[in-house]
């Protein structure tokens, strides 16, 4: 009992802290919180309408929508937004059984079939830009774009490129949030759910995809402030459809250190496919 007590407690301190900090970027009005129903319980995500095309974020792991909370600030108003919650992360309740990268695409895709959201941008940081790549493979005909922020092609990359250099350019400030908002997540799941949930992404690899689709794709990266490594650590393909961005002197928490270049990257890569799609970009 008192376990099922204190889960709901940090619920609701979840999501006075994401109401709050939507709030505070401008965004509490347009946005609402909504729910579909899993196997397991539900996925839960923030929706806000728009005039635009949608696009659809998914946070990293043990973090929450309130991730994005900065990076919203920079999108353009007219966007059609989801934030979209990874099983067991904000509202999105329990954690998974034995999940996986592809079960994650389903749920975003149910998502956003449950918004009749026929086509749309997918973004994510960590396991999220993980999930958006799956999405894009299990659903090309809807995916307009992808951004994958330090989204790693395999288990591979992430070791060969950066050799366990994650956060080495954080502010202490910066660590002190990154820590405050991954033991939030973590305090409501068992020892053993933190460790199955920390081996998912290792079991996922999206070589064949990028290779082979054609969908247009923004991978971003921070250079720990180092020489960058090469696509072949990093395994991805030199291909006319996929762009690699990095950013200077940041690391693997771009959406807690870089949230401003993060939101202007993604809107000149919208803006780009965006005129590609409309008949006004050039080969």
């Amino acid at each position: 009992m008192r376990r099922v007590v204190s889960v709901c407690v940090l619920a609701v301190v979840g999501a006075l802290i994401l109401g709050q900090a939507y709030a505070a970027a401008g965004n509490a009005q347009s946005l609402s919180r909504r729910s579909v129903a899993t196997d397991e319980g539900q996925v839960s995500y923030w929706h806000r309408p728009g005039k635009g095309p949608c696009l659809i974020l998914i946070p990293g792991s043990y973090s929450d929508s309130s991730q994005w909370a900065e990076t919203v600030k920079g999108l353009h108003p007219d966007l059609r937004l989801v934030l979209f919650e990874i099983r067991g992360h904000g509202e999105s309740w329990p954690p998974p059984t034995s999940g996986s990268i592809e079960q994650f695409a389903r749920d975003v895709l149910n998502v956003a079939d449950a918004l009749q959201a026929k086509t749309f941008y997918v973004g994510g940081h960590s396991i999220g830009g993980m999930v958006a790549l799956e999405v894009g493979r299990q659903r090309p005909q809807a995916v307009i774009g992808i951004i994958s922020i330090e989204g790693w092609t395999n288990r591979d990359a992430a070791r060969e490129a950066f050799g366990g250099r994650m956060y080495s350019t954080l502010t202490p400030e910066q660590e002190t949030a990154r820590n405050a908002d991954s033991a939030r997540v973590k305090a409501r799941w068992t020892k053993e759910q933190v460790e199955t949930f920390g081996k998912i992404w290792t079991q996922w690899d999206g070589s064949d995809f990028l290779r082979t689709t054609d969908l247009p794709i923004l991978e971003i990266y921070g250079d720990r402030a180092n020489e960058p490594p090469s696509l072949e650590q990093l395994r991805i393909p030199k291909r006319k459809n996929i762009e690699v961005l990095w950013l200077k002197g940041a690391s693997h928490a771009l959406p807690v250190e870089r949230p401003k270049e993060l939101a202007g990257a993604i809107m000149r890569f919208l803006d780009r496919v965006e005129k590609h799609r409309n008949g006004h970009g050039t080969e």
